[in-house]
Parts: structure tokens; sequence; C-alpha cells
């Protein structure tokens, strides 16, 4: 008996951006098996858990799932970076957070809260420290390419360079928005707290200053009597 695999291409897009693959199977002429497995979309580092995805040490999201949907469809997601770079020497650590994406008519609104370090240097001790953050901020990121049609959409007079954009592949980036709201949220002087000990700990202890020497307490007090400029004593001639 003649066995036959069968696969259909392309793979649909699921509401996640994640690309479903449908198999089918049959054995000679009897019915056939569709399965559905769900493969990653490139560049996204997503899971599944339930109705919240997991974004693990990614800030790109691909929303050609959400694209397709109705206008108001939302998605959530749980954010966790590891090290997430702030430039100029800056690294925020331990950064976690939840991020809600809602459907607009020709954009998607991201709103985004997250917590977590950046290692600073005291302004008082110049001692490295852990300083906390926490930072919200709702972005909303435009198209550029209409998801069915593939044709660049015209940007609407409101928009500028600095407008968040979907690009081409039906991604938005999160990174540079959150990383100038992270530096934003950042004290314009450091100060490691109530326990910083101040500029002593650039010295160290403060040695006491050592104790004179008694030996050349008598000479002192005779080159005080002997100063320049003091006449001798007239003697006495009355005897």
């Amino acid at each position: 008996m003649s066995r036959r695999w069968r696969f259909r291409i392309p793979a649909a897009v699921d509401a996640g951006g994640a690309r479903l693959l449908h198999f089918a199977g049959c054995a000679g002429s009897g019915p056939a098996y569709w399965f559905v497995f769900r493969t990653q979309a490139p560049g996204q580092m997503t899971v599944d858990r339930g109705h919240e995805f997991e974004l693990r040490n990614e800030t790109a999201i691909n929303v050609a799932g959400l694209l397709k949907g109705t206008t108001g469809e939302a998605r959530s997601y749980r954010m966790t970076l590891d090290r997430f770079p702030l430039g100029e020497g800056l690294v925020a650590l331990d950064v976690t957070g939840h991020v809600r994406l809602t459907r607009l008519r020709e954009a998607v609104i991201a709103r985004v809260e997250v917590e977590g370090v950046v290692p600073l240097e005291c302004a008082r001790c110049l001692r490295v420290y852990d300083q906390a953050f926490e930072t919200s901020f709702a972005e909303e990121y435009r198209q550029t390419v209409d998801l069915r049609t593939g044709v660049d959409l015209e940007p609407s007079g409101a928009e500028d360079d600095d407008t968040a954009r979907i690009d081409e592949n039906h991604e938005l980036d999160l990174g540079e928005v959150l990383r100038q709201e992270i530096l934003v949220s950042l004290p314009m002087r450091p100060d490691c707290g109530a326990g910083c000990p101040g500029p002593d700990a650039l010295l160290g202890e403060r040695e006491e200053p050592p104790a004179p020497d008694n030996r050349f307490a008598a000479l002192a007090n005779l080159l005080n009597d002997d100063e320049p400029g003091d006449e001798p004593a007239e003697p006495d001639r009355t005897t």
C-alpha cells in the first residue's frame, strides 16, 4: 500500500506573528489527517503562555497577525531583558515588565511598563552602585506597508522623522523608545543613598597628624625670643 505525504505552502500567520505549518498525510485512498505545527517567526524570541506571550532578550515584535485583526484587538507580552545597552557606557540589567499592543486603523499603539537596575557611579563617593528604575510609556507605531497588498503607505501629515514605524517585515521595535525612556528616568546626579560615605571614601580613613617632637621645643622658644630687629638691652650705668 502506497503512502503519500503532502505539505501546504505558504504557511499562514497566527495572531502572535508566528507561522503555522499545515501538514497532511494519508495512506492510499484513506482519509487525510491534518496536523498544525506552530513555528517561530524569524528574529522574534516569544513563547506563547496562554493569552500572554513571553518576549525574552528581544525588543522587536512581529505584528502581522495583529494587523490582520480588527481595530481594537490587543496582544499582551511579558518582557524580560537580561542586559539592555543604553549607550554612553551604560547598560540596564534584569529588565522586566509588560507590553500591551493594541490595533488601530493604520497603526499599533504599544503600552510598556518596565523596571530594572542600571549600574551608576555615585557623584559623592564615586563608587558604582545599582540604581533602580521604573518607567512606563505609550508609543504609536505607524504602518509603512499594507499587509494584504504589499503597497507602501503614504505618510500622514502629522508624521515626521521621529515617528515610530512598523517596518516592511511588519515588525515594530521597542528598543529605541525604551532606551530613551530608561535614560530619562535615571537621576541627573546619581547618589548611592543614605549610607554613602561621602568624599572621605576617596581618601580612605583620615590619619591623625603626627605629634610634635618635644626635643625641638626649647630651640623653638630660643628662636622666638631672639627674633631679628630686637635691640639689646642698655647696661645699667647708675652704679
